[in-house]
């Protein structure tokens, strides 16, 4: 049933990323035409802003479904499978630890800006801010997801050569 939910929760994420992205170009460029002809779209810039953040937090947790983020893996390639499976878990805890974090303070600032109106708007600034704890906890589930996969795949010490034991 997780692995369902899950699925769903990442289809609706690709499927507003794609919609948002596409609110945001055709936001900037009536923004752009609106300056050119000499009636510019007062309102386009903070649209665009907001929609940016979204489709940044977004994008980040999707690229980060599929492991695409730089990473410098050279020395931790040499290490044998053992010591390699210990290493990557470590690096998503640590991930983990630092995603709740900035949740956390995320929620709060998000909270705290639902009082300020965006200024051409009228709509609280939460409608942006609410995208940093929305991505957030999207990132943390991926970070459990590839932990929990990472346990799953991870060899059974009766099947691991001697050579390659710590």
């Amino acid at each position: 049933m997780i692995p369902r939910i899950l699925s769903m929760i990442r289809s609706a994420e690709r499927v507003l990323t794609i919609g948002l992205l596409a609110a945001l170009v055709a936001v900037v460029f009536a923004g752009t035409v609106g300056r050119y002809v000499g009636y510019p779209v007062v309102w386009s810039d903070e649209v665009a802003q907001a929609l940016f953040v979204w489709v940044s937090l977004l994008a980040a947790d999707m690229t980060l479904q599929r492991s695409g983020h730089f990473s410098v893996d050279i020395f931790a390639n040499l290490l044998p499978r053992r010591p390699r499976l210990v290493l990557d878990l470590a690096i998503l805890v640590l991930i983990g630890a630092l995603l709740t974090l900035l949740f956390v303070a995320a929620f709060s600032f998000a909270r705290m800006t639902s009082m300020r109106p965006l200024p051409m708007l009228g709509v609280p600034a939460s409608f942006a801010t609410a995208a940093l704890p929305v991505g957030f906890a999207l990132m943390l589930v991926t970070i459990v997801e590839q932990f929990i996969r990472r346990l799953r795949a991870a060899p059974s010490p009766d099947r691991i050569p001697p050579s390659e034991i710590m």
